[in-house]
């Protein structure tokens, strides 16, 4: 049995989500949904897709009590840039291939559909609400972050510049791409103006100068990023990590998953979802974890090669506190305060380890 895409809440009924339901075999032929409540996740979901919670009751036998849908955002910047990373077909690809066999939890999936002539795409899952979660704005324990990190090298481990990897671009992209080096310096430049307006008390002279020059450095901070290769999750941030489980954490949202070195997912989570205050002075300890459960999984990583990537990965993180700022004025206030939270949390990371240092000096990056 098959469903119809939607576009907007409304399309959320209760006979909608019973084709969804048995689609999957999830629920039986005989099992319809009697009732559902939808609930508008905007005040905690992404920016990239709209999220909402259905709670339903049934006739004739027995269903999930709640699912999360997922469907593209309408903000024209925001989808275009997923349209053309090719985020949303990604993530059903994630799903469906690799979230089975992962060292984390991922949501069962109840039903996804993707139109065949645009990047439309519908997504049914599991709510994972009875785990615990932690709201990216507060930011992560030390705890939590090595429980995260460690499941992090748990999969990066295996794929660690695995043969394979090559065959599989045709669904999850390098980082370092024609795709990525055309669109990142427009995608940074498009939130720049609007970062140094709204942001621009989180910013520092020194970090003014890295924006003003981000474009430039994108094929050199794609090429340092794309070695040692492995399959990383991309959007490795606390909103998309739910403790507890049998796995010990869940994750979602795999839009953004491709091939980098697995720094690129370390500097990410640690400077964008620890609290400043929290993670200053410990980098070097969690960087080192993440080595050393690496090394428990067979894979032997030069620690000071391994600081470099990170430093260099946390100057390219900056691109996701600039970003979303294009579309400031459509975001809720929790967004906008995610989107702030993001900047300055980036800014000190990057000043903290020294990350500036790294990158070449204007001339060898504009040649």
């Amino acid at each position: 049995m098959s469903f119809n895409l939607i576009s907007d809440q409304s399309q959320i009924t209760a006979e909608w989500m019973t084709s969804v339901l048995r689609s999957s075999e999830t629920i039986s032929g005989a099992t319809s949904v009697s009732t559902i409540a939808v609930k508008d996740l905007g005040e905690e979901g992404g920016l990239l897709s709209l999220i909402y919670r259905a709670t339903m009751t049934y006739d004739g036998g027995v269903g999930p009590d709640a699912a999360i849908v997922k469907i593209p955002v309408p903000d024209p910047v925001q989808r275009g840039t997923a349209d053309v990373l090719g985020f949303y077909a990604r993530e059903l690809a994630f799903y469906a291939e690799m979230a089975p066999s992962a060292p984390f939890g991922a949501p069962t999936m109840y039903g996804s559909r993707m139109a065949e002539d645009s990047t439309d795409f519908v997504l049914v899952m599991q709510d994972l609400a009875h785990l615990r979660s932690v709201d990216q704005v507060d930011g992560v324990s030390l705890e939590d972050a090595k429980l995260a990190i460690t499941k992090m090298a748990e999969f990066h481990a295996p794929w660690w510049e695995h043969a394979d990897l090559p065959s599989m671009t045709d669904r999850y992209l390098p980082v370092e791409n024609p795709v990525y080096l055309a669109a990142l310096p427009d995608v940074f430049g498009g939130g720049w103006a609007g970062c140094q307006e709204f942001g621009g008390d989180k910013l520092t002279t020194e970090v003014i100068e890295l924006g003003n020059r981000f474009g430039s450095l994108v094929p050199w901070l794609l090429s340092e990023m794309n070695t040692p290769a492995t399959f990383v999750h991309g959007d490795w941030r606390a909103d998309n990590v739910f403790f507890g489980g049998d796995k010990g954490i869940a994750m979602i949202d795999f839009q953004i998953s491709g091939f980098a070195t697995g720094l690129y997912d370390v500097a990410y989570f640690i400077s964008q979802s620890i609290d400043t205050d929290v993670r200053r002075g410990h980098d070097e300890a969690l960087v080192r974890h993440y080595l050393a459960v690496l090394a428990e999984n067979g894979v032997d990583y030069d620690f000071d090669e391994a600081w470099r990537k990170y430093q260099i990965c946390l100057a390219h993180c900056f691109i996701y506190g600039v970003s979303s700022f294009a579309s400031w004025g459509a975001w809720n206030e929790r967004q906008q305060d995610l989107l702030r939270t993001m900047l300055g949390r980036s800014v000190q990371a990057i000043l903290d380890n020294d990350a500036l240092s790294v990158l070449p000096d204007r001339r060898s990056a504009d040649t």
